[in-house]
């Protein structure tokens, strides 16, 4: 599917200048792909590269650590971007040290590193802290998907962590209503829970004159069928454009795939023009 984009004078060009051509379909060999593009303050779509799987309702994943984030920090659990700092225990790891594993989840983890590194425990940890009735609370509150953070008890009975492949689950456009609310701080969570997350969430390392927040997440479905999402927002000109990246392969046993979604997301906004990576 090849889309041709055509932007005013409130958008990145001159009047009805021209933006390079995008072929999804290209970026999605062998997978699903799910991709959209909104303008805030606008109140309007930019891009929508829709299939089946944008209503699709699928786990978070990691991306659940935005909604985690924002209610740690409301409940004051979380304080800044460098504390509490929570030590590595190895019961924390039922499973054992991964390969994958960075090894920033083997040490002292505080909530910037929590994020940018995608620490698991650190996760566990933080809701058992809250409660988990009070995260259905938030849920609620935040109307965050199905809402259901009862999990489900996998094949040998042992009950799944939520948010990972399990009970909790978010469409695409669902993902794209809650980071509205979040860009537009109407979460309904103090000035502070709002303001570390959103700091947490910058990607220094992809900003050069654009900013650029976001949050990977991927896991396994049916069949070992892997998926992932990136999901944040971009800032341009005091302008806020929010992104919802996901994919979903057709062939099981494949590799995470939550990187891929990253750099698609960052191939269509460059394409776009905005100013990113370095």
């Amino acid at each position: 599917m090849r889309l041709k984009l055509f932007f005013s004078s409130i958008f990145f060009f001159s009047t009805c200048s021209y933006a390079e051509d995008i072929n999804f379909t290209q970026y999605y060999k062998d997978a699903e792909g799910c991709f959209l593009l909104y303008d805030v303050q606008n109140d309007k779509s930019v891009i929508e590269y829709k299939t089946d799987l944008c209503s699709s309702p699928t786990p978070p994943n990691s991306t659940f650590k935005i909604p985690l984030s924002l209610i740690g920090y409301d409940k004051k659990i979380l304080s800044t971007e460098s504390s509490p700092t929570w030590e590595y225990k190895k019961e924390y790891l039922r499973e054992g040290v991964k390969d994958w594993m960075p090894k920033q989840w083997l040490g002292p983890v505080n909530p910037k590193i929590w994020l940018k590194y995608s620490v698991v425990w650190f996760s566990e940890k933080l809701v058992h802290e809250i409660g988990e009735k009070n995260i259905e609370i938030y849920l609620n509150k935040f109307d965050y998907g199905n809402k259901d953070f009862k999990g489900i008890s996998s094949d040998n009975e042992k009950l799944l962590i939520p948010w990972i492949d399990s009970s909790l689950k978010i469409t695409a456009y669902e993902q794209l209503k809650f980071m509205k609310k979040l860009v537009k701080n109407e979460l309904s969570v103090s000035k502070q829970a709002f303001i570390m997350t959103k700091n947490n969430l910058f990607l220094e390392d992809k900003s050069v004159i654009d900013k650029v927040y976001g949050k990977t997440g991927a896991g396994y479905l049916e069949n070992r069928i892997a998926h992932g999402w990136f999901v944040g927002w971009v800032e341009k000109s005091n302008k806020q454009y929010i992104f919802i990246s996901q994919i979903k392969d057709k062939i099981p046993n494949g590799k995470f795939n939550h990187i891929l979604a990253k750099n698609n997301t960052f191939e269509f906004l460059k394409k776009l023009g905005f100013q990113l990576e370095k």
